[in-house]
C-alpha cells in the first residue's frame, strides 16, 4: 500500500467482507482469507467508496492485478453481492422471502420518490387540474405500496433490517413532502431523519440484510396467510404442533 494512502475506515472494512461473506467475492472461489481491493484503482480515484470496494482472497488479488480478471469481470462479481441483484434470490434458497420483500420495499420506494417528483414538475409546467390531481393521485398510490412494502419487509425481518427500513421511509416521506411542496404528515414530525441521503440509508440496509445472510435462516411456519411466525416465537404446545 503507498505510504500516503490512507487505510480503509475499520467500519466500511467490515462492510466489505460481511457483503462478500467474509469470502473471496468470485464466486468459483469463495476462499475465506481475505483483502480489500479498489475496482477502480486507488491510484485514479483516490478515495475509498464501498461501490468500489470488493473483497478477495490474495490469489484473485494477484490476478485481477495483473489483468487476468478485468475491471467489467469485476464490477459483475460485486454487483452479484447485492441483495438487489436476482443472483442473491438463487444463492440464499432459505432467505428468499426476506430478499424478495426488500426488492419489493425498494422498487416502490423509489416509485414513490419518481411520482413525487413528477408531481413537482407538472406543478411547475403549469399542468391543469385533472392533470394535476392525476399525478397527485399516482403519488398516493406509490406511497400506499411503499408503506405497505415496509410492513412487509417488516414481518420477514429481525428488528435491525426493520430498525434500517423505517429509517429508508421516514426518510422518504420527508423527502416527498418536501418535493411536492407538502406539510409533513404529524404523525412523521417527530421522525425526521437524522440524514436525507438515501443511498448511505439503503447501504445501510443492504448491511444489515448481509447480516442475516450471512447467518442460518429462522425456521418458520404460517400460521395465518398474513404473517409467517417463526418457530422461536411459539410456545412449547405449538413448537410440537408443528415438528
Amino acid at each position: 500500500m503507498p505510504a500516503n494512502r490512507p487505510a480503509i475506515p475499520r467500519e466500511l472494512d467490515r462492510r466489505v467482507r460481511v457483503e462478500a461473506g467474509h469470502r473471496c467475492a468470485i464466486p468459483h472461489c469463495r476462499m475465506p482469507v481475505l483483502v480489500i481491493a479498489h475496482i477502480r484503482p486507488w491510484a485514479t480515484v483516490k478515495r475509498h467508496e464501498f461501490e468500489n470496494l470488493v473483497a478477495l482472497c490474495p490469489n484473485c488479488h494477484t490476478l485481477f492485478d495483473r489483468g487476468d480478471i478485468d475491471r467489467k469481470s469485476m464490477l459483475h462479481y460485486k454487483g452479484r453481492l447485492s441483495p438487489f441483484s436476482p443472483y442473491a434470490l438463487a444463492e440464499h434458497p432459505d432467505h428468499i422471502d426476506l430478499l424478495a420483500a426488500y426488492q419489493k420495499f425498494r422498487v416502490f420506494i423509489d416509485m414513490w420518490l419518481d411520482a413525487a417528483r413528477a408531481f413537482s414538475a407538472a406543478k411547475q409546467q403549469g399542468a391543469g387540474a385533472d392533470e394535476g390531481r392525476r399525478v397527485f393521485r399516482t403519488t398516493g398510490d406509490a406511497a400506499m405500496k411503499a408503506s405497505h412494502a415496509r410492513l412487509y419487509l417488516a414481518a420477514e425481518s429481525p428488528p435491525p433490517v426493520a430498525k434500517a427500513a423505517d429509517q429508508i421511509m421516514n426518510a422518504a416521506v420527508w423527502s416527498a413532502c418536501t418535493t411536492m411542496g407538502m406539510p409533513v404528515p404529524a404523525e412523521f414530525l417527530h421522525l425526521k431523519p437524522a440524514t436525507d441521503d438515501l443511498p448511505a440509508l439503503w447501504a445501510d440496509l443492504e448491511h444489515e440484510i448481509h447480516e442475516v445472510l450471512n447467518a442460518p435462516a429462522r425456521k418458520k411456519v404460517k400460521l395465518m396467510p398474513q404473517r409467517p411466525h417463526y418457530v422461536d416465537e411459539l410456545d412449547e404446545g405449538q413448537r410440537q404442533r408443528f415438528a
